[in-house]
């Protein structure tokens, strides 16, 4: 893997997933109207988190008994310190009607670099939340320091004004500073993609005619044609082929199913192309003349009596016809079953729609995910995730995505074990590192992954292979795991 194309991230399990809910009033004072203001937020989940050589800070602002004027604005800035050492993070704006728009046209002077919510005035008993997360550089000075929130009831920038909302203690684990590789997937030049289904059309005995109200087949045909409308409607997509595979069931000579199954497949290709007006050139077929896989599943997943001679003679080097005809004189009660239950459904016409997907921008890819995440490739995934938080919701459930989707990848698989290992679930973890590969990242996460478990023999060869493979983040995890034990 190309390690240009590698991101670095971590986040340990949870080091104080305090839900911290004060619940206070910013107390008083006289607005432009001289009328006197008490209104009423809560902040909960106040908490930080190391995540490698970062620190997120997280909290929630709920605004239901908020009644905020239009001309109005809070402001509330999360701080780290020690007493010594402050870093002060990206401010939040909860603004009124009039502010908010001003701020969208000018920003506000006193916070150039803040973020803002507006406090819509909805519907009685509608209420209004916000979450609010940030992520700065960790610094040896931050183990110990603690976490407050400054909050501005006028948003002057009058720091002498301010109330300060106490948070809980940054008390870092060490296991929380160990590092995990992501490796972004490669650009899929050509975004390929199938949709595939069976129908069982009916034809007369004997016969290749296609009759599109005999039987079951107006239901059998609507399969094909709406696999086929799903695309075709489709803005993103274009269709590059339509393959039509016919099978016949083995009850008559192997000569006379061959005709039977090659016409039959050729009708139905013809019936669907003029059907749904697309160009030949697009259709593709295959025929098999007697569906032995096909027979041959249903026997060995059946009770049938015999089930395990039958299944030796389908699996003989014998002839198909006589295959059947030994299966015919042998086992006549069990073969009268067979013809009457499962030959049927051995006269099938499996269909596969290819068609390529245009590539997404990173916005309308965010869209895609939600709904059609399957156009996707695993790059255009990738860059979604990157506008997430790391650690976040969204930002895990867009790796879980891409591993479903491709679930045999090794990149897509080693980005999953990544989220499971910062996520401390070590079952997923160790599920996806199967099918990881045999990578340097790969190999990072299993020692980490062994770390994680207490297997440190395990978890030393494993990091310093990694190493020695040039990952300075096996080093800094040999260094943790020397502090753990």
């Amino acid at each position: 893997m190309d390690k240009k194309n590698i991101h670095y991230t971590t986040f340990g399990k949870t080091m104080f997933a305090l839900a911290f809910p004060v619940m206070f009033s910013l107390g008083t004072y006289a607005a432009a109207d001289d009328a006197t203001y008490e209104p009423k937020v809560k902040i909960g989940q106040l908490a930080a988190k190391r995540a490698g050589d970062n620190v997120v800070v997280t909290m929630k602002l709920d605004m239901n008994d908020l009644n905020l004027k239009s001309d109005m604005l809070l402001a509330y800035t999360p701080i780290v310190t020690d007493g010594n050492n402050t870093a002060r993070l990206r401010p939040l704006l909860v603004t009124g009607r009039n502010e908010h728009y001003k701020f969208l046209r000018s920003g506000n002077k006193n916070y150039p670099d803040a973020e803002e919510v507006w406090r819509r005035k909805g519907k009685k008993g509608e209420g209004q939340t916000y979450e609010y997360s940030y992520v700065l550089p960790y610094e040896e000075w931050m183990e110990g320091a603690k976490l407050y929130v400054d909050e501005d009831l006028c948003g002057c920038g009058d720091q002498v004004a301010d109330n300060r909302i106490p948070g809980p203690p940054l008390d870092f684990d060490p296991e929380s500073g160990l590092l995990t590789a992501f490796v972004t997937p490669q650009v899929e030049a050509r975004k390929t993609r199938e949709e595939k289904g069976t129908a069982y059309i009916d034809f007369p005995v004997d016969k290749i005619v296609l009759y599109p109200q005999y039987r079951n087949n107006p239901r059998e045909l609507a399969k094909i044609v709406e696999t086929i409308e799903k695309v075709k409607k489709d803005k993103n997509l274009t269709i590059t082929n339509v393959n039509i595979h016919g099978y016949a069931s083995p009850e008559a000579p192997y000569d006379y199913n061959t005709n039977l199954a090659k016409n039959r497949t050729a009708t139905l290709k013809n019936y669907v192309r003029k059907l749904m007006h697309m160009n030949d050139r697009l259709f593709t077929t295959k025929y098999t003349p007697e569906d032995w896989a096909g027979l041959r599943k249903y026997v060995a997943e059946s009770n049938i009596s015999n089930r395990k001679a039958i299944l030796s003679i389908i699996d003989s080097r014998m002839q198909p016809d006589a295959k059947e005809a030994k299966i015919k004189k042998s086992y006549p009660t069990e073969y009268r079953f067979m013809l009457a239950t499962w030959y049927p459904a051995l006269r099938h016409s499996d269909y596969t729609v290819t068609y390529t997907v245009r590539p997404f921008s990173v916005e309308e890819a965010k869209e895609i995910l939600k709904t059609k995440p399957q156009q996707l490739s695993l790059n255009e995934m990738f860059m979604v995730a990157q506008t997430y938080t790391p650690g976040s919701v969204e930002y895990n459930e867009v790796f879980a995505t891409a591993a479903r989707l491709f679930p045999e990848d090794e990149t897509a698989n080693l980005n999953a074990a990544n989220i499971a290992i910062n996520s401390r679930d070590l079952v997923s973890a160790e599920h996806f590192l199967e099918r990881a590969g045999n990578s340097p990242q790969a190999d990072l996460a299993r020692g980490t992954l062994a770390l994680l478990k207490r297997d440190y023999a395990t978890a030393e060869t494993l990091l310093k292979k990694a190493q020695a493979e040039g990952l300075t983040e096996a080093t800094k995890n040999l260094e943790i795991m020397k502090k753990i034990r």
